[in-house]
């Protein structure tokens, strides 16, 4: 397991729970990381997409990452897809990727109490 943070104070905590083979310090976004195609069976992205970090430009990143028939997980406050201008855009992407034959939805899941009393949502997609 590997983490990803563009902070490298972000990545100093990580590193201090000792379960991180690899710390990455990269930003995500339409830049190509130093992660071969297909690497992982999954990525688990939480609290990323927050106003003022990544931006829905990342997505094909993520996919690009995971190996055929792995998965995409992502976690967030579901208001932020009201709220955040930039998200406003993120479920119209996530479904032309799906259009694109990239991925998969497995599911769309909203749930209480994700972050300070806000309600969350979890999106789970399988790579083509």
């Amino acid at each position: 397991m590997d983490a990803l943070d563009a902070n490298d104070n972000m990545l100093a905590l990580a590193k201090e729970k000792n379960v991180y083979g690899r710390l990455i310090q990269d930003f995500l976004g339409t830049n190509r990381l130093d992660v071969e195609d297909g690497e992982y069976d999954a990525t688990v992205m939480s609290g990323g997409f927050l106003e003022g970090h990544v931006k829905c430009d990342c997505l094909e990143e993520l996919i690009r990452v995971v190996r055929p028939g792995g998965f995409v997980v992502i976690s967030m406050r579901e208001v932020n897809l009201r709220k955040v201008p930039e998200y406003r855009n993120l479920e119209p992407r996530m479904a032309a990727l799906q259009s694109e034959g990239c991925w998969e939805q497995v599911s769309r899941d909203i749930f209480p109490d994700y972050c300070e009393g806000e309600e969350g949502i979890i999106f789970v997609y399988r790579v083509c």
